[in-house]
């Protein structure tokens, strides 16, 4: 399996949980990115690596049309099925490379939580080829925080049991990567807090979703899943733990 495959199938068996337990995002980064691009009925958004549609759901609140493209197929059907009554809104199973969108068709691109699994240079070949003229994107992660000694024990946990998480960060590289990326180096960047409140399950759900921890039939999974209700015991209180993020917005012209 080459690596642009390995990227796309990373996430399979892992739609369910990624579909119940990720976080959302928080409603001022919306707001901020559809009064910045002064949005209206006849603009067509997409949203690259839309995921099981956590985003989407939000997205297809605004006015025009949303093209949500995920190509694993089993994110894909959880995105179908979020998405399927909404009239102004397609998922397609293309890749961020290779849209199968028409030239100067889009106004614009969101990439949440998917944009360091892309190749970068040939997407934004393609990006500049389907964006209309102002050829905006707008690039979001979701980061953990590590303030609340939960948090910082959790990312020990997250370090003792990954897969492979040194690698999913150094890729990631938390918008230090783009001033290539955007026209002259020059985007905009803007941090969001976002708090969320979990159980247990909802813990172990989300734990589970990260493409670089053990997942089920994993020989090392009884011991995360004791490991991290033992962390859980400890640090909850009334069997609930407060884990905290910081969204970054990148967004700026290609």
């Amino acid at each position: 399996m080459n690596t642009f495959s390995d990227n796309i199938n990373r996430f399979n068996d892992r739609a369910d949980n990624y579909d119940r337990f990720r976080p959302g995002y928080p409603q001022q980064l919306l707001q901020y990115i559809y009064e910045h691009n002064k949005l209206e009925a006849h603009h067509i958004v997409v949203e690259m690596g839309a995921g099981t549609g956590i985003l989407s759901q939000e997205l297809i609140k605004w006015p025009g049309k949303l093209i949500a493209i995920e190509p694993n197929d089993e994110m894909r059907e959880k995105a179908i099925n979020s998405l399927g009554h909404a009239e102004h809104c397609s998922v397609l199973g293309s890749t961020a490379e290779n849209t199968g969108l028409a030239d100067n068709s889009v106004d614009l691109i969101i990439c949440a939580q998917s944009f360091h699994w892309f190749d970068a240079e040939k997407c934004k070949i393609e990006f500049k080829r389907i964006l209309k003229y102002r050829k905006k994107a707008a690039i979001i992660w979701n980061i953990r925080s590590a303030e609340t000694a939960f948090e910082r024990a959790y990312e020990e946990f997250i370090l003792e049991f990954s897969i492979d998480y040194e690698e999913v960060k150094k890729r990631e590289q938390r918008g230090n990567n783009l001033h290539f990326f955007f026209y002259q180096g020059v985007f905009e960047e803007r941090t969001f807090i976002y708090d969320t409140y979990l159980t247990f399950e909802q813990l172990l759900g989300r734990t589970l979703s990260y493409s670089y921890m053990p997942n089920y039939g994993h020989q090392q999974l009884p011991n995360m899943v004791d490991a991290l209700k033992v962390l859980f015991d400890k640090y909850s209180t009334n069997n609930i733990i407060g884990l905290s993020y910081k969204t970054r917005l990148f967004m700026g012209e290609l």
